[in-house]
């Protein structure tokens, strides 16, 4: 390591001395008592928002506590908000928010037309504290995390401008961006990655830029699917890369997109695994990688046990938390045991338990209410606008970090279908095939289950080559053993037995390539393993093995 890189680093442990006594000891002291905190922050939204529009047409400053609020304001979608955030962004009157937004999230919105989520000069200004704990629990956590550089991996902090000039972007780029300037300095991946919109194109550049970095020791990226591609395109590839860096080496040019160019000593280091690409391993490249950060839930749980088979045992894969556009939901304080406590201080939330949800009884309870391994859907109020938000998500209680519950996220609401009452959950789905991927000691690293409502009937895509008669029948078994509605309407009949299509390979390719055609972002770019026929644009038909 070289001395300015020395120097670096003495300066990043100073900074997150800093941070741990300034901001991580006071906010690991409130996880004793996190209810007098959101009770304390529901006050201050409710003041600070008091004279908006939807703060006088639900009379914030005359409700007290938390009871008052619940009855004071009903549950909302974001359709119900969009169009004070409309004429907000129109006539710049105060709608939502006590003070103009500074920018916005772009995120996709569930009829099509995407969502604007706002940002004050005090949501940029949380994002900064956000990422200061983050980063903090991971150099405690992991050592020498961050001796090497960084690769960061995320969408871009301004896409473009809405009509009247405000600018909006990805919020992982808004995150990449609040990341402390210590940190900031160990990245290398050129703003110009950004600009690259063929998808196989951007691949190639990505993993050049990798394959150049011998002293790479954390990669952050919202999909594991990310990494996974960027280690499959650099080992594809790896030949003709190698030739492209040694003739950049030799004469590095200049252009919208610059190519690497690494040291003599990296350069070599490659060159001696030509011709002996089958031992190309992530540690081979990178011996110091210390940590993947990425989600881990939902449908990205599917990859990685395929991840971890990827990485050396040193190597942690540390959950990145329960994030979205409208909302910064945990925080991970224990990268070890990847334990996420649910943002207490800057959102307040409302849970209501998924078998109530179901049934159409929507009983909220707060933070200190939640019951351990129980799953329940989540409402927030936040500081830029967000009033009792029905988020759509699915959290399940893990335990208990002092007297703060864990929460991991289980997936989207919308990966849920009801055909004949059976009511099946994406979660359901995924076990089934987990449990399948057991039995036949195999991987099944593409899916997608589409349902019928005409013909009652459940379809399972597979990229796999085929396997015996009895898989849709296991498969069946699985499900039925986790949802006993399911099973009663097969027994029953009212639901058509469970088809298992083979599909061939490089079909899960082709439709992230479809997917992102559609308008959805690479870098947090997540596959609904349960959805509607009618909801799904792939034509699978194309795919099938014969």
């Amino acid at each position: 390591m070289n001395i300015p890189m020395i120097g670096h680093n003495a300066r990043m442990h100073a900074h997150m001395m800093m941070v741990k006594h300034q901001w991580w000891n006071p906010f690991i002291k409130q996880t004793y008592d996190p209810q007098a905190v959101q009770q304390a922050l529901l006050e201050r939204i409710l003041a600070t928002q008091a004279e908006t529009t939807f703060g006088k047409k639900h009379q914030l400053s005359r409700l007290r506590g938390y009871h008052e609020f619940r009855l004071g304001v009903p549950i909302h979608t974001y359709e119900d908000l969009r169009p004070y955030l409309q004429t907000q962004e129109d006539t710049k009157a105060l709608q939502l928010n006590h003070e103009q937004p500074v920018s916005y999230a772009l995120t996709s919105g569930t009829t099509g037309k995407p969502k604007i989520i706002p940002l004050l000069p005090r949501t940029q200004q949380m994002l900064r504290h956000y990422q200061l704990l983050s980063t903090y629990a991971q150099y405690q956590g992991i050592a020498n995390i961050f001796q090497g550089r960084m690769l960061v991996i995320a969408g871009q902090e301004v896409e473009g401008h809405l009509e009247s000039g405000t600018p909006y972007g990805s919020m992982s780029g808004m995150l990449a961006a609040a990341l402390p300037s210590v940190l900031q300095a160990k990245q290398f991946l050129p703003e110009a990655f950004h600009g690259i919109q063929e998808y196989q194109q951007k691949y190639v550049y990505l993993a050049a830029w990798a394959l150049s970095e011998p002293d790479l020791s954390v990669v952050a990226t919202a999909n594991p699917s990310t990494f996974l591609k960027l280690f499959e395109v650099g080992r594809q590839h790896f030949s003709q890369l190698v030739d492209q860096l040694e003739v950049h080496h030799k004469k590095p040019t200049d252009g919208d997109i610059p190519f690497p160019c690494l040291t003599r000593r990296r350069l070599r280091d490659l060159q001696a695994f030509l011709g002996h690409e089958d031992q190309l391993t992530v540690e081979a490249l990178w011996p110091n990688l210390k940590a993947v950060v990425t989600w881990t839930g939902g449908s990205c749980g599917v990859l990685i046990s395929k991840l971890k088979s990827k990485l050396s045992a040193k190597a942690a894969i540390v959950e990145m938390g329960y994030l979205s556009s409208e909302c910064l939901g945990s925080l991970n304080v224990n990268v070890q045991t990847n334990q996420c406590v649910p943002t207490f201080d800057e959102n307040f939330f409302e849970f209501v338990e998924q078998t109530d949800w179901d049934a159409d009884r929507p009983n909220t309870v707060t933070l200190d209410q939640l019951e351990t391994g129980k799953r329940y859907y989540v409402i927030v109020t936040t500081m830029n606008g967000l009033y009792r938000y029905f988020m759509n998500d699915l959290i399940e209680v893990t335990g208990w970090f002092h007297r703060t519950p864990t929460i991991r996220f289980v997936q989207k609401g919308k990966g849920v279908t009801n055909l004949t009452g059976e009511k099946l959950y994406e979660f359901h789905v995924m076990g089934a095939v987990q449990a399948i991927q057991e039995a036949y000691h195999t991987t099944m690293d593409f899916y997608v289950m589409l349902a019928d409502p005409l013909a009652l009937q459940y379809t399972l895509y597979l990229e796999h080559p085929p396997l015996d008669f009895f898989v849709g029948y296991k498969l069946e078994q699985h499900m039925g053993n986790a949802n006993v509605e399911f099973h009663s309407k097969r027994e029953s009949g009212r639901l058509q037995p469970l088809r298992v299509i083979y599909l061939r390979p490089g079909t899960g390719e082709a439709y992230k390539v479809h997917c992102l055609q559609q308008g959805q972002r690479d870098a947090q770019f997540k596959v609904v393993r349960l959805q509607y026929e009618k909801d799904c644009s792939f034509n699978f038909d194309n795919y099938m093995r014969e």
